[in-house]
C-alpha cells in the first residue's frame, strides 16, 4: 500500500479496536486505496473491510476485500480530461475556456483589474485540408497552439474557439501591450515552418485585440 493512502486504513482499524474494546456497533470500511505492484506500478484498489461477529455480538473475523479498479479509474480520468481539452491540440476546450473566462470577468469587476483578450484565427485553414488533408490539418492546429503555448504564461487562458479559431485571456495587460503582444504572436506564426509529410505549409493568422476598461474600485473603511 502506498504510504500516502494508508492513513485512512490505519484510522479504521483505531476505531474498530476502539469499538470492540467499548463494546459499541463495528465501523465498516469502503474506500479506495493504491499499492504498488511488483513492478513498480500502481494499482488503485476498491477495499471493503468488514467484521464479522457471533450470535453473541464478539467479533471473530475481518472480512477484508480488494478489487482492481485501475482500468476504471483511468477511463474515468481520461472522461474528465476530455471535457475540458481539446483533444487536437490540448489546450481548454471551448466550454471549458468560456468557463475560465467568465471566473476571470466576474472577478475583474470586483477588482478592476485589467483583462485583454485576442481573438486568433488561421487564415484561410479551409484550403489547408483541401490541399494536404484533414490529417495535415491537425497537425497545423496542433503544431500552432503547441507555439503559441510558448509565448503565453501559465495563469493565462488558453482555448481553442472554434475549428481555427483560438482565444487567449491574459490579466493585467493594457491595450498597447496586448497589441504588442500579438504582434508578437503573429510573427511568430507567420515565420515558423509548418511541414506535413514532404510539404512546407505557410501558416499566417488574424488577430483581434479588445481590453476591459480600466476601473478604480474603492473599497470603503470599516
Amino acid at each position: 500500500m502506498r504510504p500516502g493512502t494508508a492513513a485512512g486504513v490505519v484510522d479504521f482499524y483505531r476505531r474498530l479496536f476502539a469499538a470492540v474494546e467499548a463494546g459499541t456497533e463495528l465501523p465498516v470500511f469502503r474506500g479506495e486505496q493504491e499499492y504498488y505492484r511488483k513492478d513498480g506500478s500502481i494499482m488503485v484498489g476498491e477495499v471493503q473491510v468488514i467484521p464479522q461477529v457471533d450470535a453473541e455480538g464478539r467479533l471473530y473475523e475481518i472480512l477484508g476485500v480488494t478489487r482492481d479498479i485501475s482500468e476504471r479509474k483511468e477511463f474515468e480520468a481520461e472522461l474528465r480530461r476530455l471535457a475540458v481539452y481539446d483533444p487536437v491540440t490540448g489546450v481548454w476546450n471551448r466550454r471549458h475556456g468560456e468557463e475560465l473566462i467568465a471566473a476571470d470577468l466576474e472577478q475583474a469587476r470586483d477588482s478592476g483589474q485589467r483583462l485583454t483578450l485576442l481573438m486568433l484565427d488561421i487564415d484561410h485553414f479551409k484550403s489547408v485540408n483541401d490541399t494536404h488533408g484533414h490529417l495535415a490539418g491537425d497537425s497545423v492546429l496542433a503544431t500552432f497552439a503547441e507555439r503559441v503555448s510558448t509565448m503565453i504564461r501559465r495563469e493565462d487562458v488558453f482555448a481553442r474557439y472554434g475549428g481555427e479559431e483560438f482565444a487567449v485571456l491574459s490579466r493585467g495587460l493594457d491595450m498597447a501591450a496586448a497589441r504588442a503582444f500579438a504582434e508578437r504572436i503573429r510573427q511568430l506564426i507567420a515565420e515558423y515552418e509548418f511541414a506535413f509529410d514532404d510539404a512546407i505549409i505557410p501558416i499566417t493568422i488574424s488577430v483581434g485585440v479588445a481590453a476591459t476598461p480600466q476601473v478604480v474600485v474603492e473599497h470603503p473603511h470599516d
